[in-house]
Parts: structure tokens; C-alpha cells; sequence
């Protein structure tokens, strides 16, 4: 006899056997003890969760001739028929390769003739959201009103693509992702059952690399039972799945964060060299990472984290050096590098490129605000006292240009981007008091509602235009219309009015829509003094300048 892959020798053939699935074998077995089988059933899971396998079950079941609470008995003559696929009343349909019009049409004229031995006729249909649009309006009716001994189980991993019509004529299941306990149990019961043993690391790494999917999971076993070896260690099942330790993996971020670029260009090569693949080692180094944080952040990263004592441990320990900025940056960074590595044809050289920079510290970290990143630098320097190291003013003066340097880009990007704002609130403290509006304003509003913007026209009503200067038009709202302010600001609306301003005035000139209150009051002074004091206390002890850029 031909070998028999193992995810079929070990196919569940009672309810029991499922894995994780507790709430879908409770109602199922429920509803066949009580004899109320619904005609239309869905089950929604991804892959390898026990879809399919449950199906078939539960044709058995209803069928069976000799069940025992709910399950079948798989020995009477209707559940060998199915099991050996000579009964035809029970019939597995592949949507994906079977999803037009005539194929549904053949069930639709084949399901009004009663079963042949069974006392239910189960029609099967995996991967059912492949059906075209037709075939799920041929299937409506039949779902809608089938015949008696007609039972029908859809099976998909993607619902959402199912019209609403079909959802509604079915009881629905969802399939849970299986977690990596039980998948390790699982797997540890079939090799013992296949005389193999192996290493608890190892068998952990299989159940992470079926991502909750048991079928994935048994699939990779089977491969690792071909090695021939009795006795499977952690490397086996590395040389198997294609990925690098934890253990590699830390070695890099160690290189990374000591900024050795030749160590981790050589790194980089003996994974190459290794046969790995580039795209799961980005992968693997995203998640390494992400447990850092984790690390960082959590009290209990154990209970987090799918890792041996030690490599947690070894986290714990490089964490110390980096901090949640950095490590949120450097995840961003990956991220970006995984999403456009699938599509070029140079990955080792991205990679490369990528970790270079991440040695050189050139991160975006514009999502960093000035207190975090005072907070970075006040950890460097505690680092750097805790270890006995003295900060020499050559130093200081470079720590001081590397945090210039890497917040340039952002204060460029605020300051082109809030320029008009802060030109407004200067001059508009200026003319506080003065609310007399610009004698072109009614014109400007009667232009608009002969335009036909209407909606615009009723946005502005009871606003005033103050002239800031020559380039800049304030638009006042008052207290209660200040929540229009937001619909005026659109680029699309924003542009049509300084069209109808500058039309006026014979000139261009943008708008600011601001709050009476704005024009009125002034800006509370000393909101930041705490944090440029810290600043200034930073650099005092690393014998640093210090530039004040106000923002």
C-alpha cells in the first residue's frame, strides 16, 4: 500500500478527536442527539483548523446506524460506505475547480431525488466563496428551500465574500486558531505513536510555524520524521522549516546595537549561505524585536512570549540598552523593508541596506515627541555614569549634533507645515480687540451663494475676515459656530475661498479659520518651562550647546 501522508492517517474520526473546537462539537452534537439538523450549515476558520474534518464527521454522524452520543460509530455499512467514498449520498464538492453556473445546476437538479441507502443526502462544498456570482444565485433557492433528506455544509476561510443572502440560510460556526499548547500535544502524541522523539524546543517551533493551523503543523512533523532520524532535535526542525535560531537572531540585534556593521554583514552571509530565506529572517527579526518590547513593557513577559527561559532572559538584558522609541523605530523600519521585499528580485542588498542604516542610528522618528526624546538622551547619560564612562565635551558636542541632526527633518516638516498658523497667532495678538471684519467679506459670501455654494455659503454665516497682513486672511468663527471650522479647512473648500478673497483683492492670500476666543486671549506663557529646563539640565552636565528652536 502507498504511504499515507500523516494530516490523513491522524484525521480526526469523532467529535472528540477535534482540537479546539469544543464550542462548534457541543452544538453539532446537540442538535444530532435531539434529532434537530438544520438544513444549511457554514463553517469559517483558517486553514488546517478542522473545517472540512468536522464536515465529514458530522455526514457520518447523521447518517450513522449505530451512534453513540452524537458520534458516529464509523463501523456500520452507512459509515464505512462514506469513509471508503463508495456511498454517493454523501458528495464532496472543491468550489475553487467546480464554481460556475452548470455545476450548481447539476446539484440543484440532483438534490430532489432521495438518498439511495442514507437516511440524509450531505452535500459538501469547500472553499465555497470561489463560486462565482451566478452559481450563489443558482444555490439561493436550493439553500432557501431544500428538500427533507438534504443537508448542506459550506465550508470557506474567507466569509466576508459570501453574499448576505447565503449567510442568512445558515447556521454558522467559527472555527478558533489553534493554540500552540494544544498544537504541541498533538504532535508530541503522533511521533510518539510514529516511534519518534523530539527535543520540546523543537516541538514548540513547529506548532509557531503552523501559525494555529493543526494540518500545517502535522504537515511539517512528517517532513521532519523523513530525515530518519529517531530522535529530533531543534536544529532538525530549523534545517527543515528553512529559518534561523533564536539564538542567530539575537546575535544580530547584539550587532546592531553595538553598531559592528562588519559583524553583521558577515551575519547577513552565512544566512545567505545557509540557504535561509531572506523575506523569514526579516519576518523572525520583526517579531525578535517586538518581543524586546514586550520585554520593555510588560512585568510578565513570559507569559507573552513564545521563547525558552534563557532567550527571555537574553532579551530582558539587551532591552536594557534601547528604549521603547528606538525599538518601535526600528520595528517601523523592518516593517516597510518586509512589504517591499516581496517584490524585488535584490533582497540580500535591501536587507544590507536596511540594517546598515539601523547600525547608523538614521530612523524616522517623527513620531517621537521632544520629551521622549529628552528621555532617551537622560537614559544614554545614566548609562554612561552607571558605567564609569566620562563624557569628554567632543563627545557631548557630538551627542548633542546627533540629536539636532535627527530631529532637523521633523522641526523642517513642522515648521513649513504650522508657518501660516504661527504667523496668525502673532498677528492676531496684535489686533486683539480690533474685530472689525474686512469690508470685501459680504461680497465675498454673496459670490459664493451666487457660485451655488450653498453649503459653504451657510458654514460662514455670522463670520468675520480679519486681514492679518498681505498674504493672510483670518476667518473668525464665532464660540457656537466653532465646530464648522473643520469643514471650512478642507483643501477643496479652503481653495474656493481664497479664489473669491483674491479676486476681491486683486491678489493671493491664504486662509486661517480661528476661534473669537484665539483672537482674544493670550498664549498662556511657561507651558514648557519643565521641559526646557530639562533640557538645559541635559545639557549642562554633558557640557553641551544648546539651541532652543521655539515651535
Amino acid at each position: 500500500m502507498s504511504y499515507l501522508a500523516l494530516y490523513r492517517k491522524w484525521r480526526p474520526m469523532v467529535f472528540e478527536d477535534v482540537v479546539e473546537q469544543e464550542h462548534v462539537v457541543k452544538t453539532l452534537k446537540n442538535s444530532i442527539s435531539s434529532g434537530r439538523v438544520a438544513h444549511a450549515y457554514l463553517f469559517c476558520g483558517t486553514r488546517g483548523t478542522g473545517k472540512t474534518t468536522m464536515a465529514k464527521i458530522f455526514s457520518r454522524a447523521i447518517n450513522c446506524e449505530n451512534p453513540t452520543n452524537g458520534d458516529p460509530c464509523n463501523e456500520c455499512e452507512i459509515c464505512k460506505g462514506i469513509l471508503n467514498g463508495s456511498l454517493l449520498d454523501v458528495i464532496e464538492i472543491d468550489a475553487a475547480s467546480n464554481n460556475s453556473v452548470d455545476n450548481v445546476r447539476e446539484i440543484r437538479d440532483e438534490v430532489v431525488y432521495a438518498p439511495s441507502k442514507a437516511r440524509y443526502k450531505v452535500y459538501i462544498i469547500d472553499e465555497v466563496h470561489m463560486l462565482s456570482t451566478g452559481a450563489f444565485n443558482a444555490l439561493l433557492k436550493t439553500l432557501e428551500e431544500p428538500p427533507g433528506h438534504a443537508v448542506f455544509v459550506l465550508a470557506t476561510t474567507e466569509p466576508h465574500k459570501l453574499p448576505a443572502t447565503i449567510l442568512s440560510r445558515c447556521q454558522r460556526f467559527d472555527f478558533r486558531r489553534i493554540p500552540v499548547e494544544s498544537i504541541v500535544k498533538r504532535i508530541e502524541h503522533i511521533a510518539k505513536n510514529s516511534e519518534v522523539s523530539i527535543e520540546a524546543e523543537g516541538l514548540k517551533l513547529i506548532a509557531r510555524m503552523s501559525d494555529g493551523a493543526l494540518r500545517d503543523a502535522i504537515s511539517i512533523l512528517d517532513q521532519c520524521i523523513s530525515l530518519g532520524n529517531k530522535h529530533l532535535t531543534y536544529e532538525d526542525v530549523l534545517s527543515v522549516v528553512g529559518i534561523v535560531s533564536n539564538t542567530f537572531v539575537a546575535d544580530v540585534v547584539d550587532a546592531i546595537s553595538a553598531k559592528e556593521v562588519d559583524r553583521v554583514l558577515q551575519l547577513v552571509n552565512v544566512l545567505v549561505m545557509d540557504g535561509k530565506s531572506i523575506t523569514q529572517f526579516v519576518s523572525d527579526l520583526v517579531l525578535y524585536y517586538r518581543n524586546l518590547l514586550i520585554c520593555s513593557t510588560s512585568r510578565k513577559p513570559e507569559e507573552i512570549i513564545e521563547a525558552s527561559k534563557e532567550m527571555i532572559e537574553r532579551m530582558n538584558d539587551q532591552c536594557k540598552s534601547l528604549s521603547n522609541i528606538e525599538i518601535t523605530s526600528i520595528i517601523k523600519e523592518l516593517s516597510s523593508l518586509e512589504a517591499i521585499m516581496k517584490w524585488s528580485t535584490h533582497a540580500r542588498v535591501l536587507l544590507e541596506v536596511a540594517l546598515i542604516k539601523l547600525c547608523e542610528n538614521k530612523l524616522d522618528s517623527s513620531d517621537a515627541s521632544v520629551a521622549e526624546r529628552i528621555d532617551f538622551l537622560e537614559k544614554k547619560i545614566n548609562d554612561m555614569l552607571a558605567n564609569g564612562i566620562k563624557v569628554s565635551s567632543t563627545e557631548a558636542k557630538r551627542l548633542n549634533d546627533d540629536n539636532k541632526n535627527m530631529d532637523v527633518q521633523n522641526r523642517t516638516n513642522m515648521k513649513e507645515q504650522n508657518q501660516a498658523e504661527r504667523e496668525v497667532k502673532v498677528d492676531l495678538k496684535n489686533i486683539a480687540g480690533n474685530m472689525k471684519g474686512m469690508e470685501i467679506w459680504d461680497d465675498v459670501l454673496n459670490d459664493l451663494k451666487q457660485n451655488g455654494r450653498m453649503a459653504l455659503y451657510s458654514f460662514l454665516v455670522d463670520t468675520k475676515a480679519v486681514e492679518v497682513n498681505s498674504r493672510i486672511v483670518g476667518i473668525v468663527f464665532p464660540s457656537e459656530k466653532s465646530h464648522l471650522k473643520i469643514n471650512v479647512s478642507k483643501n477643496e473648500n479652503a481653495e474656493i475661498i481664497e479664489n473669491c478673497i483674491g479676486k476681491r483683492l486683486g491678489r493671493e492670500v491664504r486662509i486661517k479659520c480661528v476661534d473669537s476666543e484665539d483672537v482674544i486671549e493670550n498664549k498662556k506663557e511657561g507651558d514648557n518651562d519643565e521641559l526646557v529646563e530639562k533640557a538645559k539640565a541635559i545639557a549642562e552636565e554633558l557640557n553641551a550647546p544648546l539651541d532652543i528652536v521655539d515651535e
